[in-house]
């Protein structure tokens, strides 16, 4: 089997030729366990290891010019070395300054999915053609934490719930129009679409099931349905204890 008709094997309830396989590393997991097998770049190390790897497709961006260490909504970013790992942490939330939409609307402009090219994804498959493609998706109450700060945006659900719903649905809506203008540029050649959001901590939930409910679950459907609606599964990704609210999320 190829690793694209491995894949789907599994996903349709199918029996493959053997278990598809992922990788998913920091850098530096990446770099020790490539010495250790005597890989000198990551295809090779993939090969060797039998990865089935997805290609993840996506638009170029060619909206306005970005600072430094800047992301499209704002949000600046520093490595953060822990000893074990570098991260990318976010240290300037844009709108952490801001207690009411009044004031976002007067003072913030939300990036838009004209901001991206979609034409360069046909050739982004070009030598692909036998595995498996990842495109689009979504993780919007992650971004709104980097624009809120942690800290308030949990505190936000509570507080200012109306902030909140205003925020997720321009986060969700630029999520759903950049996951759409990838189907439309290689139609019915998405097989997997990565809808995720961080529910859980070590121990449980980060929400309440009520919150999950309110905030969470209606938006991630729209995005869903729109991926079933283009042919595509579903990948979901969530760290931590969710398992309470799986029931409601299936």
């Amino acid at each position: 089997m190829t690793p694209r008709e491995r894949w789907l094997a599994v996903l349709n309830r199918q029996k493959p030729d053997r278990v598809p396989m992922d990788w998913w590393a920091t850098e530096e997991a990446a770099q020790q366990v490539m010495q250790y097998l005597g890989c000198s770049t990551v295809a090779e190390l993939h090969e060797r290891l039998h990865i089935d790897r997805p290609v993840a497709v996506g638009p170029r961006y060619t909206g306005p010019e970005l600072p430094p260490d800047t992301d499209v909504f704002g949000c600046r970013f520093k490595d953060v070395d822990y000893g074990t790992g570098v991260y990318r942490e976010c240290v300037y939330n844009p709108l952490g300054e801001y207690e009411t939409i009044e004031q976002i609307e007067e003072n913030y402009t939300w990036p838009s999915a004209d901001w991206w090219d979609y034409s360069v994804i046909p050739d982004q498959l070009r030598g692909n053609e036998d595995k498996p493609v990842q495109g689009g998706g979504s993780e919007p109450f992650l971004t709104y934490c980097n624009l809120r700060g942690r800290e308030q945006a949990f505190m936000d659900l509570v507080l200012r719930p109306e902030l909140v719903h205003y925020c997720l649905d321009k986060l969700f809506e630029l999520c759903y129009q950049n996951t759409l203008r990838i189907y439309e540029q290689i139609p019915g050649r998405v097989d997997i679409t990565y809808v995720a959001e961080d529910l859980g901590s070590q121990t449980g939930l980060l929400f309440s099931p009520a919150q999950i409910h309110e905030f969470l679950l209606p938006r991630m459907k729209r995005m869903i349905d729109l991926a079933h609606q283009a042919g595509a599964f579903v990948f979901h990704h969530s760290d931590g204890a969710i398992r309470r609210i799986l029931p409601d999320m299936i």
